[in-house]
């Protein structure tokens, strides 16, 4: 049995489209019937519906995906753990990170990658929900979320740091505050993030438990948005400490940090143990223990 023809079982499904499914695994069309067909006629069954167009998945194909996508996760763990042994590790270490982490976590995967030159990491900006999902469907391998708001259930958790809220905008009454209260924000006009992220959940949290009707006119599941709107308007967000680091604010913003109620959340690693080897992700752990010693 080929291990890539399982995986036009899980191209086929996830495209529900032939030439979009030939197209994700870089062959032609007709190549892809062919190596669908050979995998029916050694299997037994049918595992594709079928007409002039893909149809869906039959009973059987069905049964059969998520043993066909464990055994192609296995077989690249077998490979990593082979060139592990050989000292030359290679592979791909896939990693969904909610978009309020992203920057605070990208000087620890550069380390990485200048240890392990053959690893490829794959960064996917993701709510946490999508997050638990994509665990717990084997698409990714790692996740980097909130650990105890709203926490991700059957996972391995790893901390890393404490997530602490600041006011940023340029209005000129805020000017030279080092501190402000979250009532304060209720009379401001707010640009946020968007409401499928936890981190705009986490706000408005603490906005009902301390009966404050914010004034929130922009929303936008970009960071970069949100930014562009504070950088050239009177608009406020609030974001964690690390982006007042790391855009080039004009001068003149102002970076306060929220206080009564002052308010962190743990982020951290999320991951399910693994049953079998899988060498790229274990050496990514006992690199990430090494680097917070």
């Amino acid at each position: 049995m080929e291990i890539k023809n399982l995986e036009i079982i899980l191209a086929l499904d996830s495209e529900k489209h032939f030439n979009r499914a030939a197209e994700k695994l870089s062959i032609s069309q007709p190549a892809l019937s062919m190596k669908l067909k050979s995998l029916e006629n050694e299997i037994g069954v049918k595992l594709v519906r079928r007409g002039k167009n893909y149809i869906g998945l039959t009973p059987e194909g069905e049964a059969l995906k998520d043993k066909f996508q464990k055994i192609i996760k296995e077989y690249s763990n077998i490979k990593q753990l082979s060139s592990e042994l050989k000292n030359n590790l290679t592979g791909n270490l896939s990693i969904g990170v909610i978009p309020t982490a992203l920057i605070d976590i990208s000087f620890l995967l550069n380390n990485f990658v200048k240890k392990f030159h053959n690893v490829k990491l794959q960064v996917f900006s993701m709510p946490s929900n999508e997050i638990d999902k994509n665990l717990h469907d084997f698409k990714i391998d790692l996740g980097i979320s909130y650990l105890e708001n709203e926490p991700i259930l059957g996972v391995e958790k790893i901390p890393l740091y404490k997530e602490t809220y600041y006011l940023i905008s340029k209005r000129e009454d805020l000017r030279d505050l080092k501190s402000i209260n979250w009532h304060q924000c209720g009379d401001l006009d707010l640009c946020l993030i968007s409401k499928e992220n936890q981190f705009r959940r986490i706000l408005d949290a603490v906005f009902k438990e301390n009966n404050i009707n914010p004034k929130v006119l922009i929303e936008s599941n970009s960071l970069t948005h949100i930014y562009s709107h504070v950088n050239s308007s009177n608009f406020s967000t609030i974001m964690p400490y690390i982006f007042t680091q790391s855009f080039n604010y004009d001068e003149g913003t102002n970076f306060i940090k929220l206080v009564s109620p002052e308010i962190s959340h743990k982020v951290g690693i999320v991951h399910i143990k693994d049953t079998g080897p899988s060498p790229v992700k274990n050496n990514f752990l006992k690199f990430l223990k090494n680097f917070n010693k």
